[in-house]
């Protein structure tokens, strides 16, 4: 009896995400299953972070609009995407992603993260067609909160956009659709932050032409993305380099090895050379934390490199800072940010730069700026009465 349980116990330890992704598989086809309620981005509580929208921004500091799609909190089970009324899991968005996850962009400018239905876990562990239509619906959902985004950015302000796991691959088709397609849109972006999520390089000569690699902290006008990876997770590498889902701006398709852009969060480089520990500014576990506090940041806790596409990072000091064990542990959003500091200063950095590039229009200024000049009154004359020509005496 005993060496049955431990028999048990060992197998499943072995398939333990095996059994996590059997777990999470809604069992219908996509075709048939009863979406949740659309979010109404028109009203407040359809995001998990809104700035004060009755402020005009022209009135505010000088700095950016930063609009961040979330990670994954949604495992699966009944449903493929997450259910809008969803108490629980909107709860976690709150506690953990927005502190960690949301909070770091704050200093750039205000801070927009839509709540959406977004795919479950379950989708980005299969190639089934039902896993690719459940991404797509979930973008479908972000197409429209930027969209609603735009609205209330005006041109005068640089954009940063973050995306960060599930978020970061909607927001590579986000690239594709309104950047790739919208230079006036492109000379505004400060940086698009592409975590946890591959690029394949070659989407640059092809869907996102228009756009470039960050080549340096300060650059603008680009995207920067990175994988990161801690010793022991080479499985988790594997997945990502290999059979992740990509959309190029018309349909899926896998990385497939594809060579990936890899930009070192502690040079802000694509330099393939070891970043030391003491360039770390700081990771953060955050929870519970209220939107206008920012959390104390735990600074050298690893050192960096981009190696094959990815980064692989030192196993951190911190232990809040590592992945957890637990079932299906490789394929859930950490309730960690390991580069918040690094990422919190870089988004500041790159605003300022392309505000002062001068690229960006220029708004007029209020009437209120300007001075006002009294004239006396002058009445006018009708033409019947003024004298003739001769009669008005030389000046």
């Amino acid at each position: 009896m005993i060496a049955s349980i431990v028999i048990g116990g060992a197998l499943a330890v072995i398939y333990r995400d095996d059994i996590f992704q059997t777990i999470q598989d809604p069992r219908q086809p996509f075709q048939t299953y009863d979406p949740p309620e659309a979010p109404d981005y028109a009203q407040t509580d359809s995001w998990l972070s809104l700035p004060d929208l009755t402020i005009d921004p022209f009135t505010l500091n000088e700095k950016g609009d930063v609009f961040v799609i979330v990670p994954s909190v949604y495992r699966g089970g009944e449903h493929y995407v997450l259910p809008s009324d969803d108490l629980r899991r909107k709860s976690k968005l709150e506690r953990i992603v927005r502190p960690n996850y949301v909070t770091p962009y704050g200093d750039a400018g205000r801070l927009f993260a839509p709540f959406y239905r977004q795919a479950s876990l379950y989708s980005y562990m299969t190639t089934r067609e039902d896993a690719r239509l459940a991404q797509d619906f979930a973008y479908q959902d972000v197409k429209r909160a930027f969209g609603d985004f735009l609205k209330h950015s005006p041109p005068e302000r640089p954009i940063v956009l973050v995306g960060h796991n599930q978020g970061a691959a909607h927001l590579i088709r986000l690239l594709h659709d309104f950047f790739a397609v919208d230079s006036a849109l492109t000379d505004r972006l400060a940086v698009a932050y592409v975590i946890d999520y591959p690029v394949p390089l070659d989407l640059f000569d092809q869907a996102l032409a228009p756009l470039m690699p960050c080549e340096s902290a300060d650059d603008t006008n680009c995207v920067a993305a990175f994988g990161t990876f801690m010793p022991g997770e080479d499985s988790i590498a594997e997945r990502f380099t290999e059979r992740l889902l990509v959309h190029n701006g018309t349909s899926f398709e896998s990385v497939n090895e594809r060579a990936l852009l890899c930009i070192n969060p502690l040079t802000w480089t694509r330099s393939q050379d070891y970043a030391p520990e003491r360039l770390h500014l700081g990771g953060v576990a955050a929870e519970g934390l209220e939107p206008d506090i920012r959390p104390a940041a735990r600074p050298n806790q690893v050192g960096a490199q981009c190696q094959d596409g990815i980064l692989l990072v030192d196993r951190p000091r911190s232990r809040s800072l590592r992945r957890p064990i637990q079932i299906g542990a490789k394929f859930r959003t950490l309730p960690s940010n390991l580069f918040y500091e690094d990422l919190r200063q870089n988004a500041v950095i790159r605003v300022e730069a392309l505000i002062e590039s001068g690229t960006l229009p220029k708004r007029a200024g209020r009437l209120d700026d300007f001075d006002v000049i009294e004239i006396d009154e002058s009445p006018v004359v009708p033409a019947t009465d003024r004298p003739p020509t001769s009669q008005i005496p030389e000046r």
